[in-house]
């Protein structure tokens, strides 16, 4: 057992490319079914089920630290757009149960191909301990992957054939532990937490009478309460992306001269030097978003008050930064808090229990 005494630098950065992948996909797969267990709780076998594949999930990331000093891992965004795209919305009664049946099958696909690209590695390089760690996990995630096949094909009938009684279904549906910010429905959390982030940074500005409040921060409060597990809702894409979009509009109002030019909002004038300053500005804020790994839509906002003249000194633009600050500050709260799951085993079992260490990693 071991790694070959020689690897081609190449083959290792490749190798390194998809051990952080399959990092990346497990840790958000284990995460999705700690939320699915938690959603389900009144449905025991589905609850229970998702708490057991996640456990599965926990002991893959500790094995893939066996092959981390011989190949190292690399940053790997797409495991976390994808769980970003699944398991969103009110999940209601069986149909509720099978969506989200089918979007962890999603995730577990997903996991399966990486595992696979890795075992047929493993097998090119004739590394006995990447082969062996890659092809116990892949046996188990074609297990995790039969199950949720299993179970939609057991709930099926009931979701297409039978018709509903919505009472029941959503009663069934109701998280046993309402007061739990985790359980909180999609729609009322993201309206709730989009709302509480606006009037922070908006009666702190009032306080200290500073105009903290700008419309560049209202798609950043929907986009960190609507979606907190998705990528550019992390704090660095945040205070990047909106500090990038500003410097990209400076730069682009100094380039074309634009400075002296009527503003849009202020003067209620669009002249051809504002929109060539607004076109430029948006390509330098997307180009430096994707160079500097912290792209955020939301940004763009910035980047064209500052093109169009609503923005058009540096002390405006501190100003303006000090609220996005602010709003992030208190946002990654609210993700953190929004974030944190727990299985209904973790729950009824005590403190430091065999399932929290074997879930957790302890």
């Amino acid at each position: 057992m071991g790694a070959p005494a020689r690897i081609p630098q190449g083959a290792l950065k490749q190798v390194a490319h998809y051990l952080g992948a399959i990092d990346a996909t497990e840790r958000e797969l284990r995460d999705a079914l700690v939320l699915v267990a938690e959603r389900h709780e009144r449905n025991y076998e589905l609850s229970h089920g998702a708490t057991t594949l996640a456990i599965w999930s926990t002991d893959h990331l500790h094995w893939l630290k066996e092959l981390t000093p011989t190949y190292g891992t690399a940053p790997y965004e797409h495991a976390a757009l994808l769980r970003s795209a699944l398991l969103g919305g009110t999940r209601v009664g069986v149909v509720g149960e099978l969506a989200d049946a089918c979007d962890l099958a999603a995730l577990v696909q997903h996991a399966e191909m990486l595992w696979t690209v890795i075992v047929q590695g493993a097998r090119e390089l004739h590394d006995d301990t990447l082969l062996d760690v890659a092809s116990r996990a892949r046996e188990n995630s074609r297990r995790q992957l039969a199950w949720l096949r299993t179970i939609v094909e057991h709930e099926a009938p009931d979701a297409i054939a039978i018709v509903p009684d919505q009472s029941g279904q959503i009663a069934t549906s109701l998280p046993k532990r309402p007061t739990s910010v985790a359980s909180i429905p999609d729609p009322i959390w993201g309206s709730l937490a989009a709302a509480a982030l606006l009037l922070v940074v908006g009666l702190l500005g009032v306080l200290v009478g500073l105009p903290w409040l700008v419309p560049s921060l209202g798609p950043s409060a929907v986009l960190l309460a609507v979606t907190p597990a998705h990528p550019t809702a992390r704090p660095s894409n945040t205070i990047v992306g909106h500090a990038g979009g500003m410097v990209s509009g400076f730069a682009a109002v100094a380039v074309l001269g634009a400075a002296t030019a009527p503003t849009v909002l202020g003067d209620h004038q669009l002249v051809p030097v504002r929109v060539a300053a607004a076109v430029l500005a948006i390509g330098l804020t997307v180009g430096a978003g994707f160079l500097l790994r912290a792209s955020h839509p939301p940004a763009a906002a910035t980047t064209l008050l500052v093109a169009l003249g609503s923005i058009a000194t540096l002390e405006q633009g501190l100003v303006v930064l000090a609220g996005v600050v602010i709003l992030t500050g208190v946002g990654e709260f609210l993700r953190e808090l929004r974030r944190q799951r727990v299985t209904p085993g973790e729950r009824m079992a005590p403190r430091r229990s065999v399932l929290e260490q074997r879930l957790r990693g302890g």
